[in-house]
């Protein structure tokens, strides 16, 4: 697979362009034909309506509205604790909101502050990786693979392993088929976590801090493989990252969160270079330096 690094460099000019359409301002867009993307085929693969959130007595969403393109990638940043990993395991299943409204490719899958009956259905169009791997040790790759397609599937052996060779296959991984997880590097373990989540055949696929305990060089081999499951296969990522090059060249949507509210969705050159906003500009100073 390519060793190609993405670029540090991230856009230098931060400032406001009294010219610019509103559009480019980086302002809260949280109506529907605002906040789609623009570099997928224009179809809304997911869309989630005034999440809330509460763990005890601290508020993580508020009233958050968010929508995906399908096949496009969005970078969603913010300091810890501002509520990007709970938006994530929210549209994976994993965390129910208090309230509000997730649709998954066209199919109402919380609502009434309950999981419908439709989320069966679709459960598998939606993948997640996790920063810390979570794969078996005591099992090699093949097994981690095919386990979760025989379990829900009911895939037998050959089928479930032409599909994991393919899912390695994706990922540069092809030769560690029989590998344990504890003879990889951790990008490789993170290569592995990601071609096991697409053994489902996921329609969007949700990384949560997946390169944060990676060198650079490796970290951008992993994000290299997320743009090309998206070029190549128009799977949708929503990466949470602190990799503000990774999100200047390669996402279709950048979105800010902060304190539970997302208070920026725009292109990369919206939120980057022409953003108003000064909690995004002092989060994006931060991380540079």
């Amino acid at each position: 697979m390519s060793n190609a690094a993405v670029s540090p460099q991230l856009p230098t000019n931060f400032q406001q362009k009294d010219n610019e359409v509103s559009e480019q301002k980086g302002i809260r867009l949280t109506a529907p034909e605002h906040t789609a993307g623009k570099a997928g085929n224009g179809q809304v693969l997911v869309e989630a309506r005034g999440l809330q959130k509460s763990f005890g007595a601290r508020k993580i969403l508020r009233n958050v509205d968010f929508q995906m393109n399908k096949g496009d990638i969005t970078v969603i940043i913010g300091k810890s604790g501002s509520g990007k990993s709970t938006l994530l395991r929210a549209l994976a299943g994993l965390t129910d909101p208090d309230d509000g409204e997730i649709v998954v490719d066209g199919q109402t899958v919380f609502a009434d502050k309950q999981r419908t009956k439709l989320w069966d259905g679709v459960r598998s169009e939606v993948g997640m990786v996790f920063q810390t791997y979570t794969l078996w040790p005591h099992m090699n790759v093949l097994d981690n693979l095919v386990l979760a397609p025989r379990k829900v599937r009911g895939a037998n052996a050959s089928e479930s392993r032409e599909r994991a060779e393919a899912a390695l296959a994706e990922v540069g991984m092809a030769e560690h088929i029989l590998s344990r997880p504890t003879q990889l590097s951790g990008g490789e373990r993170q290569r592995v976590a990601i071609a096991r989540a697409l053994m489902m055949k996921p329609k969007l696929l949700l990384c949560d801090e997946i390169t944060s305990a990676l060198d650079p060089p490796v970290a951008a081999e992993v994000l290299d493989v997320l743009r090309r499951l998206k070029e190549e296969d128009g799977i949708a990522v929503a990466l949470v990252t602190h990799d503000m090059a990774f999100a200047s060249k390669a996402a279709d949507r950048v979105v800010f969160f902060h304190d539970g509210e997302i208070a920026v969705n725009a292109t990369p050159a919206a939120a980057f270079n022409n953003s108003d906003n000064q909690d995004l500009k002092k989060f994006v100073d931060a991380v540079r330096f």
